[in-house]
């Protein structure tokens, strides 16, 4: 028998990550910053103090990203960043023009999760987060 890889979870997962990642960086195209930036950005403004090394883990970004967009928002200065105390790690903060960023996008960011919600039914959104959620525990 074959494996029927149109049921293969692998190819599922990612195809939809890249479409709802399209749908949000619509939202935010001309505000010069990716969906995956401005969620990174929240991370940092919600969880001061971490190191890139568990913003990677904790946001499931491979370190090499992570740095490659950490990179991109300190040069806008949307972030700063400092050594950490202990060791060789970096630690990122929101800069005032960061939070003012952030401040405006929120509005948009709320019309793309209204937009998926209604896409998927209020069941459906809550149904995807927890399957989201549970699957990244694996």
């Amino acid at each position: 028998m074959l494996d029927d890889f149109a049921e293969c979870l692998v190819s599922n997962s990612r195809m939809a990550a890249r479409a709802v990642t399209r749908r949000y960086d619509r939202h935010l195209r001309g505000h010069g910053i990716t969906s995956a930036q401005f969620s990174l950005m929240g991370a940092i403004k919600d969880t001061p103090g971490r190191t890139v090394s568990e913003l990677a883990e904790e946001r499931g970004f491979d370190r090499t990203t992570l740095t490659r967009n950490l990179d991109r928002l300190e040069e806008s200065a949307l972030i700063e960043s400092r050594h950490a105390e202990k060791g060789n790690g970096r630690i990122c903060t929101i800069t005032p023009k960061g939070r003012a960023l952030i401040a405006e996008l929120v509005p948009i960011w709320r019309e793309a999760q209204a937009e998926m919600r209604s896409l998927l039914s209020d069941k459906g959104f809550e149904d995807s987060l927890r399957t989201l959620k549970r699957l990244a525990e694996v």
